[in-house]
Parts: C-alpha cells; sequence; structure tokens
C-alpha cells in the first residue's frame, strides 16, 4: 500500500501469497485473528486484526508509537509479531586493525591487549602474518601484503566509518612500511585509506622517527636523539600516529651515531640473513666482518656489532625487558578519547 506516493506496508486491498502467509501467522498466534479468511486478500477483517494486534504490543511497550501505521503490515510490526527476525543493525564501530610482533600468534602482546580493552568500540581484526624472528624480510613482505588485503576486505567499513591501526615490534614494521608505501603517497593502492586512518598506536617501532615518543608507564621513554634501529624511518609522523619507546629498547631506541649505524647495519643482516646456516647466514657475516680487516679501530667496530646481534638474538629468545614491559594503559585512552 502507498500513501502520498510512499510505500507503508501491506495493507486493504493488497493481495498475494505473503498476505496469506500473514493471516496464516496470525491465525495461529492471536484467538481474535482466528476467522480471518485463508485467502491472499487483504480484506476489512485483517485490518481490524492488524489494528487490534498493533494496539496490544503497544500498550505493553513492545511497539513504538511513530514506527506503524495502524491497520498496515510495515516491516517493524513483522518484527514484533514474530513473522521475521529484527535485521541485523549496521556496525558503526571504526575498524581497529592489529599486527603482532616476532615469534608470537596475532592474540599476543601488546596490540592485542590493547584492541580487547577496546573492542565495545571497534571491529578488531587482526593480521594474521608468520611473524618470523630471522630473517624477518619475507615475514614482513608477507605482513604487509595481509595487512594491504584486510584493509581491502574491510573497505567499506573503513570509509564509512574510519580505522585505527597498532603494531608492536616486527608488526609496526609491517604497518609503518605500509603506511610509507600504499597509503601516504597519492599513488598508493591503498591511498583512498589516508583520510580514514584516525589513530595509529606503536610499540616498540623499529621504523620509529627520532624523537618522536610519547610516554608510557611502562619505562622510561627513549631520549629525543633516539630513532629507530632501522635505515629506513618513518618521516613527517602524523599528529595523530604515537610511538611508544623506552630507553634501552635496541630496535626503537637507537642512539643517531656511530654505536647506532653499528646496531643498524647488524639490523640489516637480521632483516635479511639466515640464522646460522648458508651463504648468508648471522654466523658467516659476524664472522667475515671480523677478518675483515685487522685494523683496530675496525676490529672494535665490528666487536659492537657483534654485541649488538647478541643482543637481538637473546630478545629473540626470552627477550630485553625495555622491549617487552610497554603499557597500553596510555593507547587504551587514546582509543577511546
Amino acid at each position: 500500500m502507498r500513501i502520498g506516493g510512499q510505500w507503508v506496508g501491506l495493507g486493504l486491498g493488497d493481495s498475494g501469497e505473503e498476505v496469506r502467509r500473514i493471516k496464516a501467522h496470525m491465525r495461529g498466534k492471536f484467538g481474535y485473528a482466528a476467522n480471518l479468511a485463508d485467502t491472499g486478500l487483504y480484506d476489512q477483517a485483517m485490518v481490524a486484526a492488524v489494528t487490534e494486534m498493533q494496539g496490544r504490543y503497544r500498550a505493553s511497550g513492545r511497539l513504538a508509537p511513530g514506527t506503524y501505521t495502524p491497520g498496515i503490515v510495515n516491516v517493524e510490526t513483522k518484527v514484533v509479531m514474530g513473522l521475521v527476525p529484527r535485521p541485523p543493525r549496521p556496525d558503526c564501530r571504526p575498524v581497529l586493525l592489529t599486527v603482532c610482533g616476532s615469534g608470537v600468534p596475532w592474540w599476543i602482546g601488546p596490540d592485542a591487549d590493547a584492541a580487547r580493552a577496546v573492542e565495545n568500540l571497534y571491529r578488531w581484526q587482526p593480521v594474521g602474518y608468520p611473524a618470523t624472528p630471522v630473517p624477518m624480510g619475507k615475514s614482513i613482505a608477507a605482513g604487509k601484503v595481509e595487512l594491504a588485503t584486510q584493509f581491502t576486505l574491510h573497505r567499506d567499513q573503513v570509509v564509512r566509518n574510519g580505522a585505527a591501526l597498532l603494531g608492536y615490534s616486527q608488526g609496526a614494521i609491517v604497518a609503518t612500511e605500509l603506511f610509507t608505501e600504499q597509503i601516504r603517497p597519492p599513488s598508493g593502492a591503498l591511498h583512498w585509506a589516508l583520510p580514514h586512518l584516525r589513530k595509529a598506536c606503536m610499540w616498540g617501532n623499529p621504523c620509529r622517527e627520532k624523537g618522536r615518543v610519547h610516554p608510557d608507564a611502562g619505562g622510561p621513554p627513549s631520549p629525543p636523539n633516539h630513532q629507530g634501529v632501522t635505515g629506513d624511518l618513518l618521516t613527517d609522523t602524523p599528529p595523530w600516529w604515537r610511538e611508544y619507546s623506552h630507553l634501552g629498547d635496541l630496535y626503537s631506541s637507537c642512539p643517531d651515531d656511530e654505536s647506532g649505524e653499528n646496531r643498524t647495519a647488524i639490523w640489516q643482516i637480521i632483516r635479511n640473513g639466515d640464522a646460522v646456516r648458508g651463504p648468508n647466514s648471522l654466523l658467516r657475516q659476524v664472522m667475515e666482518l671480523a677478518g675483515a680487516s685487522r685494523d683496530a679501530d675496525a676490529i672494535s667496530e665490528t666487536t659492537g656489532m657483534f654485541k649488538a646481534m647478541v643482543d637481538a638474538m637473546v630478545f629473540f629468545g626470552k627477550g630485553t625487558k625495555p622491549h617487552l614491559n610497554y603499557s597500553t594503559a596510555e593507547a587504551v585512552a587514546y582509543l577511546r578519547s
């Protein structure tokens, strides 16, 4: 039935199998509808029975004023009378994409802990990827592919409701590199997501820009002259992008001096080399570095690089405390704000 040119629901004079089905439903459920004819015509008797039904549902508080027209069966009336289930409400939460650190599944780490704390406000979408500690290169590449896939799969909700991005350690590399390679550049495949990406939180990010740090309760923050250990750092960090980095974190708090250069060199080996076997193994590369020169300064530099490597491998085992004791309270408060 149309009123003023607008469809309002089934009403007097309409006919069809749906009308017959509604009558059968009412005859089986309401005594006052027992005499409705088994036909597909919406007749005056049906108008009276529907009006009675709607009045009773309204009196009980189950049918709200303004959601129906007396004597006409619209969607809300069908739902309340039990003829059809209520359509699911659209999910209006922003998408929260999280990328875990090395050697753990997607549900472990500060990124996952923060996501669980705000699941009522965000639609949490973790990213599954190898998270292989050594070598990291292929794992990072796989992580970027999967993160890009998740952005694409959730494009409609990201555009409609926005998105936030969380990453820890290796996961922060995945998130940062995808941002710099595909989201921020105008030519990037995911540039469409940039205006909808509202917040980001990274913990222990090896790609952290120098001096960009937000304090957290887990430990003292990285000094202003420290940066991530990679040679390819985030630049012009957006104001909505938060970096949590502790003093002493080998990966996110690297001094911008010669000792930091040593650590960056060893990082490149960790990212691209194999652990102990093969022509590009970490062990072989260190041995080559140590034997490359008998110059005292060169040997000293190699020794520093070797120590950085040993420290790094300790992290991949049981961990170094400054890289593991991050608080999520600050990020959770930011995500809720």
